[in-house]
């Protein structure tokens, strides 16, 4: 018997889980702890299908300007299906060796570094939004709509830091230089762009600040999110130094 595998699609529609009002809240004071000021209105989501519509326009104009993203396959208005791209980077560095994991986060740093100075901005840019198919990067989930309200820069800015974050629990093993190294890797990439180290030079005093209101508590202050936090700190600290930017 012969058997045909068909290729693998994704489908979305106007009905699935939009984000509540409680998790759009835990995001908007996330993001202006984190100095970025993203709009309530870009946060909060209660239209699906408005979601739907602009995630395929986003989709449609990143393909067409030669950018690796899902292909459309059909879009109705309330359903929309897409091709598949690979296997998320998240994924795949749960798969790896340690020994494998910083290159290819450097390599998708660089590559996100490399999307930005051609002008476009992801939204999403965590880990479980990059896939590595073994010879490029491609992006999913285009539905938070930042750019306008948001300057261009400042939200690359936000993706770059979105993309470090993701990745504090691989990195934690690691230490500071792997972080100072990823940092680096987008630096090197971006041939034109944001000025990062500006920005994480900004964001320190209120990283710790954070790990001081976390100091207060012993059981939270030893826990493995401030221990990731510390790490993510001392590498930043290190990217930012005079005698390292280059």
């Amino acid at each position: 018997m012969n058997l045909t595998t068909l290729p693998k699609t994704w489908t979305k529609t106007a009905e699935r889980p939009l984000r509540s009002t409680g998790s759009a809240l835990g995001v908007w004071l996330f993001s202006r702890v984190l100095g970025v000021p993203v709009p309530w209105a870009a946060i909060h989501q209660t239209d699906g299908a408005r979601l739907l519509a602009y995630e395929h326009q986003r989709l449609v104009a990143l393909a067409a300007a030669g950018e690796q993203v899902p292909p459309v396959l059909s879009f109705d208005g309330r359903q929309l299906v897409t091709g598949d791209v690979g296997t998320t980077l998240e994924h795949l560095l749960h798969r790896i060796p340690e020994a494998d994991r910083l290159p290819l986060m450097c390599a998708a740093a660089t590559d996100l570094a490399g999307f930005h100075a051609r002008g476009h901005w992801h939204g999403g840019a965590q880990a479980r939004n990059l896939t590595w198919d073994g010879q490029r990067f491609a992006r999913l989930d285009f539905e938070e709509c930042l750019h306008p309200p948001l300057p261009l820069q400042t939200v690359q800015l936000y993706d770059a830091l979105q993309l470090v974050l993701s990745l504090a629990r691989f990195l934690e093993p690691l230490g500071p230089t792997a972080v100072f190294e990823v940092l680096q890797a987008y630096l090197h990439g971006a041939a034109s762009g944001p000025d990062l180290v500006a920005f994480v030079r900004r964001l320190l005093p209120r990283l710790r600040w954070l790990l001081r209101i976390a100091s207060w508590s012993t059981r939270l202050d030893s826990s493995r999110e401030v221990t990731r936090l510390r790490i993510l700190l001392a590498g930043m600290q290190r990217f930012v130094e005079p005698a390292q930017v280059r």
